[in-house]
């Protein structure tokens, strides 16, 4: 069964579930498809503070249900519907969350992520630990290392850090700003991907606005660029922001993972 969201999107009525991951409880809603185990299981892991029910995630979802296409969507640890402590989380956390839930519940079928901002961080990361299970990698404004180039982190941020363990930066996304926390910004070194050739050779396609105010969009070209696989793509929207996530920016986001899916099965 499938549902209208406020968008106009045929939504899978799909139940909330769990998994304990690491103690924490993390939620995540599965479309099996019609034909679990042969069809790339769509994974879509959302950007910092976001979760699994923004408009790109439920554009995926509809067309999975209206595809019988197998589709995950998942909030992080201490993010959205699932437990634990956001300011515990960081992107080897939530990556080892994703995983677990994508082992549970398509154990050794391959998987297309669809990363978003920092969702696009993960997905690497996710895709590296996949290996061959990777049938494809979506990338929109994906934001990979933005700890370095994109927080600026000041002396005054530090002393916030060792005192109470977070600083914050304004976000047009949320009033109150976004929290980056010691366990976040400790673990990023060792998550970086931009220092060195990337070892994903499946397909990749990266989706970026030239409008985008967050995450530079010659970001997706020099990704591009330390990619190992010999099938990358990069769309430039003139004038797309950060989201990509007008009517039009929803359907080339579809478009493109139905079109890895395709090619998957084929």
């Amino acid at each position: 069964m499938a549902q209208q969201d406020g968008l106009g999107y045929r939504v899978a009525m799909t139940a909330l579930q769990h998994l304990c991951v690491d103690g924490n409880d993390i939620a995540y809603r599965h479309q099996p498809g019609i034909a679990p185990g042969t069809s790339p299981l769509v994974v879509f892991l959302p950007g910092y503070m976001s979760d699994m029910a923004g408009s790109k995630a439920q554009a995926l979802a509809a067309w999975a249900t209206d595809d019988h296409r197998a589709c995950l969507r998942l909030d992080y640890s201490g993010c959205g519907a699932s437990g634990g402590d956001f300011l515990a989380g960081s992107i080897g956390r939530w990556t080892a969350d994703a995983l677990a839930v994508i082992d549970h519940v398509a154990p050794g079928g391959r998987v297309i992520v669809v990363g978003s901002s920092m969702g696009g961080w993960v997905a690497l990361r996710l895709g590296l630990a996949l290996g061959d299970r990777l049938a494809g990698l979506v990338g929109v404004a994906a934001a990979p290392d933005f700890t370095d180039w994109g927080l600026g982190v000041t002396d005054a941020d530090r002393a916030a850090l060792a005192t109470r363990g977070w600083f914050t930066r304004p976000s047009d996304y949320d009033a109150q700003g976004y929290r980056y926390s010691r366990a976040f910004i400790d673990d990023a070194p060792a998550q970086r991907m931009m220092y060195g050739a990337i070892a994903i050779t499946a397909p990749v396609r990266l989706l970026h606005g030239q409008r985008d105010e967050v995450v530079p969009w010659r970001l997706s070209l020099d990704l591009a660029d330390r990619l190992r696989s010999a099938d990358v793509q990069v769309t430039l929207v003139k004038d797309g922001d950060h989201r990509l996530s007008r009517p039009a920016d929803l359907a080339m986001l579809v478009a493109t993972v139905a079109g890895l899916a395709n090619e998957a099965d084929a």
